[in-house]
């Protein structure tokens, strides 16, 4: 399959839990991944610069030691995805977050689609927009603006989280599988995406068996 911070944002950057979906929940009982809390000041300045410290970021992530060293890199992780290099589709970002995870999804697809509009190249707003179509039971949406995320940062675990979530309640846990096991590569010390790809791993086995 082809997917083609003591820093300021630690409230704005919880992820919301995984929606409901058309007919049933989504097939996952765990939260999300969460943006761990803690501190490292990263400031993308420019374009380059974002590319040097993801690729370093990232690559030091897959080869963290333990859970908790890694829930630090993935922070400073997430301070680089925040930083849209807009001042203006930062705050439309960070108030649509606010607004999802106070439960106003009418306001937070306002904030999402104005920076959509202002910025299309920017992963995290298509990967918050992804989300909340999810929220909104709107699974069409939910993998367009999703799968969008993953083309222009194929890196980003938690919209491949969100893939797979909703490739399970569509009943495709070959393909889900496929998506958590990606993630899990990337951030092979999430205890979330460890134990969704065993769990699709032990019931591919017993399927065959």
């Amino acid at each position: 399959m082809v997917f083609g911070a003591g820093f300021a944002y630690a409230q704005e950057a919880d992820l919301p839990p995984p929606a409901p979906a058309p007919k049933e929940k989504l097939k996952t009982d765990e939260t999300a991944p969460e943006a761990p809390k803690g501190g490292k000041d990263l400031t993308v300045r420019s374009e380059q610069d974002r590319a040097v410290m993801l690729k370093d970021l990232f690559a030091t992530l897959k080869a963290a030691p333990d859970e908790e060293e890694a829930k630090l890199v993935a922070e400073e992780v997430w301070a680089v995805f925040l930083q849209s290099g807009s001042a203006s589709v930062d705050f439309l970002l960070h108030r649509g977050i606010a607004a999802q995870n106070r439960g106003d999804n009418k306001l937070a697809r306002r904030m999402y689609d104005h920076v959509l509009r202002l910025q299309p190249n920017y992963a995290e707003g298509w990967s918050r927009s992804g989300r909340l179509a999810a929220d909104e039971k709107d699974l069409s949406r939910a993998v367009s603006d999703t799968t969008q995320a993953l083309i222009l940062e194929p890196r980003h675990f938690y919209a491949l989280w969100t893939l797979g979530n909703i490739l399970e309640t569509l009943e495709r846990p070959d393909d889900a599988f496929e998506v958590y096991e990606e993630a899990n590569k990337i951030y092979p010390q999430h205890k979330q995406i460890k134990e969704r790809v065993d769990r699709l791993k032990e019931s591919a086995k017993g399927k065959a068996l």
